[in-house]
């Protein structure tokens, strides 16, 4: 990983199509209870493990409302890296303060890890419920995910209240 072409490596991830290698499933993280994560291997088009390319998925509950991101990660060793990530927040929470004093709130997209270098941008949205599939149909569509042996899903896609 080189900080000068980190932004340009991220770029060419997200533009190579990538299938599921298993089927996503969510449950409930070890370290918070009441949240959620999914992870998934990626595969290529010819079938085969992508070096050190993964999806994550978290769902967190909150006071105000709940949040879900979806991510294309790297993982080098123990060592682990945003690729793309979509986050899905509601429009008036305050989600970040960057170090030049800007603030979001809301829905964003990260394309790299801050660490190396990013882009963050906020997402105009007609989607009211953070869980709604068509956040992960957004998030599909620029990481360029196709299902393979699964499908990428919300978290209570496929529950009794889905």
């Amino acid at each position: 990983m080189r900080k000068d072409t980190w932004i340009d490596d991220c770029r060419q991830w997200c533009r190579q199509v990538k299938h599921l290698a298993e089927e996503m499933e969510w449950s409930e993280k070890p370290s918070h209870s009441g949240w959620l994560e999914a992870t998934c291997l990626l595969l290529d088009d010819r079938r085969v493990t992508i070096p050190h390319l993964y999806l994550k998925g978290e769902y967190q509950t909150g006071r105000m409302s709940d949040r879900v991101t979806y991510a294309l990660m790297y993982k080098e060793g123990k060592e682990k890296r945003r690729v793309f990530m979509l986050e899905v927040w509601p429009d008036h929470v305050r989600s970040h303060k960057f170090k030049d004093g800007t603030i979001l709130f809301g829905p964003h997209v990260h394309l790299g890890d801050y660490r190396l270098a990013e882009i963050t941008r906020k997402v105009r949205a007609s989607i009211s419920n953070a869980t709604e599939q068509r956040w992960v149909e957004r998030f599909v569509r620029h990481a360029r995910i196709h299902s393979g042996r699964g499908v990428v899903c919300s978290p209570f896609a496929d529950d009794l209240f889905g």
